[in-house]
């Protein structure tokens, strides 16, 4: 692989984890939304998440700009989903059926999918500084994950108390 085939494919890696950053900032904002006055803890969770995607995001962006210049407009998606949460019932959010479960869950399943995303990219890259920025966000993915699982088995447990 030449140089310019690396340094093509490293641009393109890093531009897709900035876009994927920005779009779960606006999800987890949304999600934070809808938990609004209805349970503060799952709320405050997705409030916490969005600013760490945003925190995220802005380190990739600078890492970008330190090795390729300005960041190119996101003028769409993502082709693939790494970390978008799956929304199987996309309804949900506009008509706040959506439980805590269901999005504790969809939070879980991208988190899963961050984190794993980021650990294959990390050992893919032969930059030490890429590699390092990589594990950093899996890491941190890793403990979106804990947090996420916690409070979803705290609201089974719940549920599961009540049903008795």
């Amino acid at each position: 692989m030449s140089d310019a085939t690396g340094s093509c494919a490293v641009s393109a890696t890093l531009f897709r984890a900035i876009q994927i950053e920005r779009r779960n900032g606006s999800i987890y904002d949304s999600l934070s939304s809808v938990f609004q006055g209805y349970d503060a803890s799952v709320e405050a969770i997705f409030q916490e998440m969005a600013a760490e995607e945003r925190q995220h995001g802005a380190l990739l962006e600078e890492n970008y700009r330190e090795r390729f210049g300005v960041v190119p407009a996101s003028t769409k998606e993502p082709k693939e989903v790494i970390e978008g949460p799956d929304l199987e019932d996309s309804e949900a959010l506009i008509f706040d059926s959506m439980t805590v479960e269901q999005a504790l869950e969809m939070g879980l399943r991208a988190e899963v999918g961050a984190r794993e995303f980021y650990a294959r990219e990390a050992k893919q890259t032969t930059e030490p500084q890429l590699q390092k920025i990589y594990r950093e966000l899996s890491e941190f993915e890793e403990t979106h994950v804990r947090i996420l699982q916690t409070k979803l088995d705290e609201k089974r447990r719940a549920a599961g108390a009540a049903s008795r």
